[in-house]
Order: C-alpha cells, then sequence, then structure tokens
C-alpha cells in the first residue's frame, strides 16, 4: 500500500515537475539588461552590414541576410546565450522578419536549443548596439535540451507550433499545442505560460493550461531514439566566418567540451527555493497496478529546488574538467575535423528530433498515464499563480465524492484511491486526501484454507480525511469510514462490513519482510474513536445462511498473529434466524439449527484466524452474559432462552463442508451461572462438546455445584435426550421440572 499511496504520486508527480521544471524552466529568453550585457555583440555577429545588404522601401528593409548571431558572455567571458538565425526576410526599425531563428542557450550541465521555421524579433538599439528584446518563433518550434556530463539532466524535446518571449516579463508562452517527449515521459497539452527569473536564477512558475495527457515511462519502456547520446552541435555554431568574431569563443567547436568548464553563476548559488504544483479537476493517474483520482485537485507542496547542485563544476564534472584542461586545442582540433560552410545544409537537423520521434506511441503497458479537465501549474510557495488556485477550491468535507470515474470499473486487479482532494508534501512524503475518499486494495483469505487462492478486494471509505504519514508508517481515516471485504467461494459469499469514526493502518516497515501472514503489507490495524461495528454475513445465493454483528469501542487486527481483539464494553450477536435446519444436528444449542446466540457486556473479546476460536473475557465480579434463543418457524422463541454468565468463555469453531462455521466446544471458567425454563445451576466451570450433545459443569471450594439450589458434585447433560445426571451433596431434595 505504501508504494501505491506515497511512491507513487512520489515517483509519478515528481519526476514530471523535474522534468517540467528543471529542463523548461532553464530555457526561456533572459532579460539580458540583467545579466553580462551584450559584451562585443557587434565583433561577435555579422550584423554590422544589414544596412548595406538589406533594400529599404521607406523604413521597411527588404532583402536577406543570412547566418547572423547575437552572443551573450558571462562575466567569465564564456558564451551563455546565442541568438539568430538563418536569413533575415525583412526588417523595419523595431521589428525583424527572419527564417530558421533559433536561441542557444549553455548551463553547466545542459544545452537548449529552440529552433523554428521562422520568427519575429522585436529589437532595440541603444548606444550603437541592436539587441533583441522579444520574440515570436511560429511553424515547428522545437526545444532541444542535450545533457552536458553527469548532472542528470536527460535529453528532451518539446514540439510546439509558435512560442513567444516577452523579456519584460520574463514570459514564455504559447496559445497553442504543446509536446513534451524524453526518454522518462511525454506529454500533450494545449497553451504554456512560463515566468523565468534569470537574476535570481530561479522559475516563478510553470503553467500548462490544457493537459491532455502525460506518460510517465516505467523502467522496461522504450527509450527515445538516440537518448544516450553526448551534446549535438546546437544549431547555426558554424554558420557565421570566423575572421568576423576574432574575440570571441570557437562556437564551431562541440559545445560539450566548451561549456564542460562553464562556472556555475552567482544566481545559481543562492539559498533553495520550494515550489508547489496543482493539477486541477478531475485528475486522474493510471498506472498498470494502481488508480488515484481526484475530482478537485491534487496538490504537491513543498517542492525543493536545490541551487547546490551535485553536477555543478568542481563537483560531478571534475572528469570533463580535468580532460578539458589536459587537450587546451582539443576545440580547435574539433573544428578542423568537422567544418561547415555558410551554404551547407540545414544545421536544423542536428538539433531537433528525427521524424518519427515525436509521433512515438508511449508504451500503454508500462506508461503511468496522468489526466486532468484543467491543467497543472508550478509555481513559487505561497506565489499568487498558487492563492489563486487555491481560493477556486473550497469542500465541503462531509460532501460525497462527485462521480467514479469510468476506468475505475474496469480495474479488476489494480489497486484504486478516489478522492476530492489530494496533498502531496514533497519534504515529509505525508499524504493527505481531503473529503469523501475511498481506497481498494487486496489482501489474503483471512482463513488462509489455501495458499493458492487469489487476493480478496476490500474497500475503505472515509468522508473527511485520509493520511498517509511515512515518519509513523501509517494511514488514518477518518470521519464516518467503512471498511468491506467480499469474500466468494463456489457455495457461499462472505461479506464483511467495518463501520467506525476512525481506521489507524500501521504499515510494515519493510516493504520487502512480507511472510505469509501479512501479505496485504499491513503491520497492525485500529478501529476506535467512538462506536465500532463489525459485521459480516454469509450467503449462498439469495439465501441467508447466517450473519454476526459485533459492536465494541474498539477493534484492533494483527495480520501477523492472525487476531482480531474487540475492546469493550461491547456486545456480538450472531443471527442463525434464517438457515435452514440441519438435519444432522440435534444439540439443543447448535448454531446450525435457527437461532440467535448474543454475548455482551464483554471487557475483551479475541478472535484467533488460524484456529477459529473466540475467547472472551469481562471483569470477575460481573461477567458476561450469553444469551441463547432458538428460532421455531422464523419465529424467536423467547419463553426457551438460555443464558450463561462467566467472567471467561472460549468457544471454538469448525468449518463444515459446506462453509458453514460450526461450534465444536465451549468452555467457561472462574465461575458460571445457567438458567432456562427448566433449570439452573452454577459451578466454577462449564464444558459443552457440541459432536456429543453433552454439557458439564463442576465445582469447587470457592464455587461449589449447585442443580436447582441443591448442592452436588458435578453435572453432566445429555442434551439429545435432554437427561441430566447428578450426584445431591448432604441432605437435600433434588427439583427437576
Amino acid at each position: 500500500m505504501r508504494k501505491f499511496f506515497i511512491g507513487f504520486i512520489s515517483l509519478a508527480a515528481v519526476i514530471v515537475i523535474y522534468l517540467l521544471y528543471s529542463r523548461l524552466g532553464t530555457t526561456t529568453l533572459p532579460d539580458t539588461a540583467k545579466q553580462a550585457d551584450f559584451i562585443d555583440t557587434i565583433a561577435d555577429s555579422n550584423m554590422s552590414d544589414f544596412e548595406s545588404k538589406v533594400g529599404r522601401i521607406g523604413d521597411i528593409g527588404v532583402g536577406t541576410v543570412e547566418k547572423a548571431n547575437f552572443i551573450t558572455r558571462n562575466e567569465n567571458q564564456e558564451v551563455v546565450r546565442e541568438i539568430g538565425f538563418e536569413r533575415l526576410l525583412s526588417k523595419s526599425r523595431y521589428i525583424w522578419e527572419t527564417e530558421k531563428p533559433f536561441i542557444n542557450i549553455y548551463r553547466h550541465n545542459f544545452i537548449c536549443n529552440i529552433t523554428a521555421d521562422t520568427g519575429t524579433i522585436l529589437v532595440e538599439t541603444a548606444v550603437g548596439k541592436t539587441t533583441p528584446k522579444d520574440a515570436t518563433f511560429t511553424s515547428n518550434v522545437v526545444v532541444h535540451i542535450v545533457p552536458v556530463g553527469s548532472g542528470g539532466v536527460k535529453e528532451s524535446y518539446i514540439y510546439l507550433d509558435d512560442i513567444t518571449f516577452l523579456s519584460d516579463k520574463s514570459l514564455l508562452s504559447t496559445a497553442n499545442s504543446v509536446r513534451y517527449v524524453s526518454e522518462d515521459a511525454s506529454m500533450l497539452g494545449t497553451g504554456l505560460e512560463l515566468v523565468y527569473d534569470d537574476l535570481l536564477g530561479r522559475l516563478e512558475y510553470l503553467w500548462i493550461i490544457d493537459l491532455e495527457s502525460l506518460h510517465i515511462k516505467n523502467s522496461q519502456a522504450a527509450s527515445l531514439p538516440g537518448s544516450k547520446k553526448q551534446a549535438e552541435k546546437p544549431a547555426d555554431t558554424n554558420g557565421r566566418p570566423e575572421t568576423k568574431q576574432p574575440n570571441a569563443p570557437d562556437v564551431a567547436a562541440d559545445k560539450t567540451t566548451a561549456q564542460a568548464t562553464l562556472t556555475q553563476p552567482a544566481s545559481e548559488q543562492k539559498k533553495n527555493e520550494y515550489y508547489n504544483c496543482v493539477f486541477s479537476e478531475n485528475v486522474l493517474i493510471d498506472s498498470p497496478e494502481q488508480l488515484v483520482f481526484a475530482q478537485d485537485k491534487i496538490f504537491i507542496n513543498d517542492i525543493l529546488w536545490s541551487k547546490t547542485s551535485s553536477s555543478q563544476p568542481g563537483e560531478a564534472d571534475t572528469d570533463t574538467q580535468a580532460a578539458s584542461a589536459a587537450q587546451p586545442n582539443n576545440t580547435a582540433e574539433v573544428a578542423e575535423q568537422s567544418p561547415q560552410s555558410t551554404d551547407s545544409a540545414d544545421t536544423n537537423n542536428v538539433a531537433v528530433a528525427k521524424p518519427g520521434e515525436p509521433n512515438e506511441s508511449p508504451d500503454k503497458t508500462q506508461d503511468t498515464v496522468i489526466t486532468c479537465d484543467n491543467g497543472f501549474i508550478i509555481a513559487l510557495k505561497d506565489s499568487p499563480k498558487i492563492l489563486e488556485k487555491l481560493a477556486k477550491t473550497a469542500i465541503g468535507t462531509t460532501e460525497p465524492a462527485y462521480r467514479r470515474p469510468e476506468k475505475f470499473d474496469f480495474a479488476e486487479g489494480r489497486k484504486t484511491f478516489l478522492a476530492r482532494r489530494i496533498d502531496y508534501n514533497a519534504l515529509t512524503d505525508d499524504v493527505i486526501a481531503t473529503g469523501a475518499s475511498e481506497l481498494k486494495f487486496y489482501t489474503a483469505d483471512l482463513g488462509r484454507t489455501d495458499p493458492n487462492k487469489p487476493a480478496l478486494p476490500v474497500t475503505v471509505t472515509a468522508q473527511q480525511q485520509v493520511r498517509f504519514l511515512p515518519a509513523s508508517n501509517q494511514a488514518v481515516f477518518e470521519g464516518n469510514c467503512q471498511a468491506e471485504m467480499i469474500q466468494t467461494d463456489p457455495n457461499f459469499q462472505q461479506q464483511y462490513k467495518l463501520l467506525a469514526p476512525k481506521l489507524t493502518i500501521d504499515l510494515i516497515k519493510d516493504a520487502n519482510d512480507r511472510t505469509s501472514a501479512s501479505t496485504s503489507g499491513i503491520e497492525h490495524f485500529t478501529a476506535d474513536g467512538g462506536l465500532v461495528r463489525l459485521q459480516s454475513k454469509k450467503t449462498a445465493g439469495r439465501q441467508l445462511l447466517g450473519g454476526t454483528r459485533l459492536e465494541s469501542r474498539k477493534l484492533d487486527y494483527d495480520p501477523g498473529k492472525g487476531l482480531f481483539v474487540a475492546t469493550g464494553p461491547g456486545i456480538i450477536t450472531m443471527d442463525n434466524s434464517k438457515i435452514s435446519p440441519s438435519t444432522a444436528e440435534n444439540g439443543k444449542f447448535s448454531l446450525s439449527k435457527p437461532s440467535y446466540a448474543v454475548v455482551r457486556e464483554f471487557e475483551t473479546l479475541k478472535y484467533f484466524i488460524q484456529e477459529n476460536r473466540i475467547v472472551a473475557d469481562a471483569p470477575t465480579e460481573d461477567g458476561l452474559i450469553i444469551d441463547y434463543f432458538p428460532v421455531v418457524n422464523g419465529k424467536v422463541q423467547i419463553d426457551r432462552q438460555a443464558t450463561v454468565t462467566t467472567p471467561h468463555i472460549q468457544a471454538d469453531f469448525i468449518k463444515t463442508v459446506s462453509g458453514q462455521s460450526k461450534l465444536s466446544t465451549l468452555s467457561a471458567t472462574g465461575w458460571i451461572i445457567y438458567e432456562d425454563q427448566d433449570k439452573q445451576f452454577d459451578g466454577s466451570s462449564l464444558f459443552y462438546d457440541a459432536d456429543k450433545s453433552i454439557v458439564t459443569v463442576n465445582g469447587n471450594q470457592l464455587r461449589p455445584c449447585h442443580l436447582n439450589g441443591a448442592p452436588v458434585n458435578a453435572i453432566e447433560w445429555d442434551l439429545k435426550n435432554n437427561s441430566i445426571k447428578a450426584d445431591v451433596v448432604g441432605p437435600a431434595i433434588l427439583q427437576l421440572k
């Protein structure tokens, strides 16, 4: 169970967040005024001769300029960003229409290449320098993230119809389709907003407005083709003539080596940031082993985005740096081996996925799939975007869940969990489901007569809250809780139902330590918080074979010991009033005959599953009470009531061929009192043998034996013949009715 509730959400949802914010979150076009300025921008580009190559009609330039680049360096003079295009189609004072625009972003552990067929770039000119400000890429927009070193970033692709960059807001957005593909996951959606604060080096928020599906690939799923490759050369890294950039690094070389030594930016060395994520409306998490559904929202809180990645230079990339230092001319050698002219084939081919990649069909038998009706958002904790989502959430804790997803009706054999809202804390792994909730899982047959029998379905519901707490290894259900299990055999169906204000499940600490006695993963189970009721009903078709009802203050179950313990004061009722009379049973107190049996006023009642035994105890001075009522022609025979009062009883049962439980023996010790319409006796102990239909009563010095008031040595009562044998002690008259 822990794997389902905690492990799955931790694995599925948190991986989703990591994939999106750690890859997408650093690809937006930064505000260039907040980073190192465009150092030597003109020297590092071929834009200085625009006016000589572009014809003009009024303020509009008409003509083409090829292979233009803007290069941004950090304070260490390292290239951190390139913005350019293959061809300038037209330009006005502020707007350039371009063909094959691209953005290449370099980080210490990955390279991000953004390409498109066409683009519109809004530029600014100040102090004789022209810099891009905003941009819109259209048609076949591809974002390609390529890993560098061993930082944990995996190769991935994002396919878009268009994308808009607004530098004033640090906003990247699109209203159209968004498709994400990586070795670990793929996503289909519509609409994206992403704000990245380049000065602080952090993601502000990422919002997928309409999520169609998110596939998380399991370990056996197929890998993305080419996902094991090292960093490829980004678009247009060789397109500009070296003679026009004497002070620039040789960006025609393999960028893996060049970028492996990038210094960790100061903005990335600041304190850790915490994020929240919200999936909204009819959120369904579908995996091969389980289904999770939240009608309103799934919140993933306190996601830590560490600014001290173990992959920064000096740690995980030490070997790469050493190799770079030992071969200072490596980049020049690569450049000489891989020359490219300005007239070469489309360089986008090295930066985008193969044609078949975006249409790859996920392995549906292995994938975990997340869908929802209103998208999802990742944002800084307590950000206005998250607070806006919270403000729209108003849950009545006693209201039932809106509906059951159709997939839940076809989830045979899989664990399922349904709730109004689910909150997961990434720091503590705590999971809290608010509102009406339903959990379904499978456990072994309580009787375990056949180890090959299939597991039995168990459904647990709560109307107020469900909490899964890894620190205490517990699951807690609160508010009108109900647990139901149905056992089906060829000859009968047994239904168990538990109702309580609160249910607490202690889970096995070691998931691998599951003996045959605890295959459900449960170490201990407690029902308390008020009146606790346990009901069972056995039927064969429409015929009622029997039923039992237990009411107590607390109920504990230990699967390892195979033990139920009910703590009272309590009462247990066995209703066999509607069963067919057994022709083989002639005993006066047979539970195989139509009858009622009631045990009340007990302090503790224990049921040992393997032994099929009930042991009940009560305070010595008061005792517990057992009542037996025969049923004749459907009517309870009140005048034939038999009552036993004793502080301790033990009842052993056996199963018949038809699957019914048959009383085998019953013993009462400490002291006993028996009464019916014909007789009354008492003593120190009583033993009932159902096979022989004989009741034996003995006495001792503290509790001598009496029969109808007369002292006797012992009593032997033959129930078949209704005859009693007893030896009177001393002068007394034995009266039998």
